[in-house]
């Protein structure tokens, strides 16, 4: 009989887990030009059977209102109708930023964009500059004459759309700039907008003009360079984007569509220029979030799996209920490399499918070139060596986890605007990588939070610990908030610098000492040698993701260093207190033989300062986490 019930649930475990295996994401998409029907007539069931469920085309204003108000939809209705009666689902991009112009067949058109020509001529004002002054051809979203123009023509195609192809339109994504996405544009580097509307706006606001950034905030300098304005011009810009994107969701919603967006990858060197922390602020105005990742850091490619998962868990703890990943190869695919990516492409959607709250994935980049002077079509061989894998749910755990949320503060990432000491952004890696470990961990339930999470919302509540990664700008209201949930009974863990800066990178040389136990701090100049209560030797080298020193801790009374420099007693690199604990260096990113012992260390670490209230308990941890 126990023989029967054991096979009888082992099957059923079978079946649960092989039904799990074959579910299909409900949005699998892939963007398809007029040109791949034209070189392809095939091409709907090619991509079906590649699991594709979904087209992301785009809807030119310039081709539906060659003329004002006179608005035309026959270029694009075949298309659509190919598509649709073939069995796909649409995901259609309002393409009004000012992308360059590409025809139905692909041929690009130099001096056009997919902003009409007469918009130009009759608002000649209505578009962004950059800080040299130099006009773009990115619309300025806040000039109402532009707003009023654009929004004729989202209304206009949303009615249309929704008429023709009812139940078969996803979402209409909004597109603001080149790249259609939710930000700021640039060329050059050069940060937009600087139009005299904006110059206006600002001075209005704070009484000054806008400060033009034009430099880097290197770490490796030992201090960013303070600019008073920096957070002021970084909540105004954000509180444009912000405005203009609710503008256009409520305009899509007004015809009966459901509003998309997509944000560029978030937490890196480039978010001042772009800013793309705007992404915190919108999860009511969309109705679908998508977060991309084209695997390339701003200055080369980049292979890291650990992104978009990490992207997708933030934007759900932000607020966002149906997100979808969005993996582009189109920088590896320039050098002929993007054969290479796929492989990466199939295990970051595949890990990021099991976050919370997505939805589904679309992938672009994948493409042949046919012909050298048009764009190049689907590559349906890449497509079908992909291979996106479902989330099979995972075996119900026996003991209770820790919840734990890790800080991506925006603020830090601003500060640190162009930060690429020794061709690395540190913070950027903290980041990454401690979500890599804690997330991996059986007995971690990790959530990345922003700002917005510390205002005391529901998974603030829900949090045992908050891990703060390098974030070495904070404003003083963070810090603040951070104490609070410290006193109400959270536990607080930082690796190093927590706040050394504020919002605008001027020094305040406290990383909450208080609060941490850090009585005073000693920067060594290279690595050391650490001895452990339980006789256990560490060793700290120099490395590439590491600092070349690291930060020497005497504690306060009351607090326990963990690892006591073998040449100073007094002080240490690991302080422990009630519910605290801090590194004088970032363990995660050691890269040398003593990799997997640090990493241990940090996570079984960040679990005893939980489990552990008090320093004297816990005094020889086990060697595993």
């Amino acid at each position: 009989m126990n023989f029967l019930l054991r096979s009888a649930a082992a099957l059923l475990c079978s079946l649960f887990v092989g039904g799990a295996a074959t579910a299909k994401p409900q949005v699998a998409t892939l963007i398809v030009m007029p040109q791949d029907l034209r070189q392809n007539p095939q091409i709907v069931s090619d991509l079906q059977r590649r699991g594709i469920n979904h087209a992301t085309v785009y809807l030119t204003w310039a081709d539906v209102e060659a003329q004002p108000g006179h608005f035309d939809f026959s270029a694009y209705d075949p298309y659509f109708d190919q598509l649709t009666q073939g069995g796909l689902s649409l995901v259609v991009v309002l393409d009004m930023g000012g992308r360059a112009y590409f025809d139905g067949t692909g041929k690009h058109f130099p001096g056009r964009t997919t902003v009409p020509e007469w918009l130009y001529r009759q608002v000649p004002d209505g578009f962004m500059k950059n800080f040299s002054g130099q006009s773009t051809p990115q619309p300025d979203f806040m000039n109402p004459t532009v707003r009023q123009f654009s929004a004729q023509f989202v209304r206009n195609a949303v009615a249309h759309l929704s008429q023709r192809y009812p139940g078969k339109v996803t979402a209409y994504s909004i597109g603001l700039q080149e790249e259609h996405e939710i930000k700021y544009g640039q060329t050059g580097y050069q940060w937009r907008d600087y139009a005299d509307a904006a110059q206006a706006a600002f001075r209005q606001q704070t009484g000054a003009p806008l400060p033009v950034i034009n430099y880097t905030s290197d770490i490796a300098l030992g201090l960013p360079r303070t600019e008073p304005l920096l957070h002021a011009h970084k909540q105004f810009r954000e509180a444009n984007l912000k405005e203009a994107t609710c503008f256009y969701a409520d305009a899509i919603r007004s015809q009966g569509g459901r509003a998309m967006s997509y944000f560029g990858e978030l937490f890196t060197a480039h978010d001042g220029i772009y800013a793309t922390s705007v992404a915190e602020q919108l999860a009511d105005c969309l109705d679908i979030a998508v977060i991309v990742y084209n695997f390339y850091d701003g200055y080369s490619l980049s292979p890291d799996a650990r992104v978009l998962p990490m992207l997708a868990n933030y934007m759900a703890s932000v607020g966002y209920k149906q997100i979808m990943v969005g993996a582009y190869a189109e920088q590896w695919e320039r050098v002929k490399k993007s054969t290479e990516l796929l492989p990466v492409i199939s295990r970051t959607l595949s890990t990021a499918l099991a976050q919370p709250n997505v939805i589904g994935y679309e992938v672009g980049g994948l493409q042949r070139q046919l012909d050298t002077h048009l764009t190049g079509t689907v590559d349906l061989d890449k497509l079908q060596a992909l291979r996106v894998q479902p989330p099979v749910p995972a075996t119900a755990s026996t003991g209770k986890k820790l919840t734990v949320g890790i800080l991506a503060s925006t603020s830090n990432y601003y500060v640190w605007h162009g930060d690429r000491s020794g061709g690395v952004n540190v913070h950027r890696e903290a980041l990454l990588e401690a979500y890599n470990l804690l997330s991996t961990q059986p007995g971690f339930d990790v959530h990345v939070i922003g700002e917005k999470n510390l205002q005391e919302d529901d998974l603030l509540q829900r949090l045992n610990a908050i891990v703060v990664p390098h974030q070495a700008a904070l404003p003083a209201s963070i810090k603040q908030q951070l104490k609070a949930y410290w006193k109400k009974g959270g536990t607080l863990v930082q690796d190093m610098r927590l706040g050394e800066f504020d919002e605008n990178g001027k020094p305040v040389y406290d990383w909450m000492h208080e609060v941490f136990g850090i009585e005073n701090i000693t920067w060594r100049p290279r690595g050391g040698i650490f001895l452990t209560d339980d006789g256990q030797i560490l060793r700290l080298k120099p490395a590439r993701k590491l600092y070349t020193g690291y930060a020497a801790m005497t504690p306060r009374p009351g607090y326990r260093l963990l690892a006591t420099d073998i040449l100073n007693k007094r002080q240490g690199i690991m302080v422990r207190g009630e519910r605290t604990l801090v590194f004088g260096f970032t363990p995660q990113l050691v890269e040398d033989a003593t990799q997997a012992m640090w990493q241990q260390i940090f996570v079984r670490e960040i679990a005893n300062a939980v489990r552990c209230p008090t320093p004297t308990t816990c005094k020889t941890p086990p060697r595993s986490p």
